[in-house]
């Protein structure tokens, strides 16, 4: 599925956040990257290294400052999509499915009123 593809059937739209968050593998503690957009449903990140579309990813995003008592948001995330970005270095990746207890769900919505740009 192509990235246009992907926004076409979003249902909510993708907020740019002010900062680009770190968002680490649970399981290796590795850098998959550095978050560029997100809802509560998916999320886009900036890669050094490509990921594998039709992998689920258990990840660790490092929050700005606390929210709702949490300095991390734990959850998984399944890639849909991955390609070069327009710096050669870099890779783009989608991903859908952000599960994770409500908790940390509450949190994400929190990070987006807070820390996401605005619609204009």
């Amino acid at each position: 599925m192509s990235q246009d593809q992907c926004a076409e059937k979003r249902a909510q739209k993708r907020r740019n956040t002010l900062y680009y968050l770190e968002v680490f593998n649970l399981e290796t503690a590795e850098l998959l990257g550095r978050l560029v957009d997100i809802t509560t449903e998916g999320m886009m990140l900036l890669c050094e290294k490509p990921l594998t579309p039709d992998t689920t990813y258990p990840c660790r995003m490092r929050l700005p400052s606390e929210i709702l008592g949490r300095t991390n948001i734990i959850f998984d995330a399944t890639c849909v999509w991955q390609n070069q970005a327009a710096n050669s270095d870099f890779y783009e990746a989608g991903f859908k499915s952000l599960i994770a207890d409500p908790g940390d769900i509450d949190a994400i919505e929190m990070l987006i009123q807070h820390f996401a740009f605005k619609d204009l």
